[in-house]
């Protein structure tokens, strides 16, 4: 978790500022008037708190989506641009359930920024569906590439429910993250046989409720806990009591504090799912 400001001090246009060029870029611009907005959920004496989580929020623009996966694919054995000195066949997929999702996204970043975007690799980039025809074998390798795991639920159950009987043949596979908590990576590792590259490991004092996290009290804690309450009455610590401060640019996973996503008339979030 990045390291907030100190308690009291202002909300001047300096912070302001640097507010707005930090989430410069989310899918719905982050204007002063919409942190105004959203500062205005808060009573007076919990704008300070409100203020320093905005601080801490880590937020992930284009260009640092492109150099994480650039940085993790890097760490990759067996890859070579050059087909003749790749160990065996590669083949990439987006990471989703359904058509759509954040995957499909991230697998045209993935692509982009690790300079396969040219047609002689589109062999290399399949989807889902074509797994099984693929008749890879345990030689070869597969690339699954999303933007983050919380939990590490949807992974589990994604492998248990399709992709396992889609790879018979049990190819070498990684899951290419961009973050992911290590809860999440050590549920990955123990229920399936994928192996998690994330380019940021969240852990416990990155949970904003977590005793390890020092940058807030209790008491402030308590009070953030209201307003998450509010926010999402299901899930007001983050989906799968995650509590992080996260945002990428095309969204803010629900696992972060519900009071930066949510779209509920009760309390609107900052960046809007």
């Amino acid at each position: 978790m990045r390291q907030p400001r100190a308690r009291g001090t202002a909300v001047d246009a300096i912070r302001i500022g640097n507010w707005l060029e930090n989430f410069a870029g989310y899918r719905v611009q982050i204007s002063q008037l919409r942190i105004s907005r959203w500062f205005g959920q808060f009573e007076n004496t919990h704008q300070d708190v409100a203020a320093r989580i905005l601080d801490c929020v880590e937020f992930f623009r284009e260009d640092h989506l492109a150099n994480g996966y650039r940085a993790v694919f890097g760490r990759l054995q067996g890859w070579s641009k050059k087909a003749s000195q790749r160990q065996e066949r590669w083949r990439f997929v987006a990471f989703s359930t359904h058509a759509g999702e954040n995957g499909d996204r991230m697998l045209h970043t993935f692509r982009t920024a690790t300079g396969l975007s040219a047609t002689r690799y589109d062999e290399l980039f399949i989807h889902r569906s074509d797994l099984l025809r693929e008749g890879l074998t345990a030689e070869d390798t597969v690339v699954f590439v999303d933007d983050f795991a919380g939990t590490g639920n949807q992974a589990v159950t994604a492998w248990n429910e399709s992709l396992g009987e889609l790879l018979p043949g049990r190819p070498r596979t990684y899951l290419v993250l961009i973050a992911a908590m290590s809860s999440a990576v050590q549920q990955i590792s123990a229920q399936t046989p994928m192996t998690v590259k994330a380019f940021r490991w969240f852990r416990a004092r990155d949970n904003f409720f977590a005793g390890e996290c020092l940058h807030f009290s209790s008491a402030e804690k308590a009070i953030v806990l209201r307003y998450c309450e509010l926010a999402d009455n299901v899930n007001p610590r983050g989906y799968g009591d995650c509590g992080v401060l996260v945002v990428f640019a095309h969204r803010c996973p629900n696992n972060s504090l519900p009071i930066l996503h949510s779209n509920r008339p009760a309390f609107r979030g900052l960046f809007p799912r």
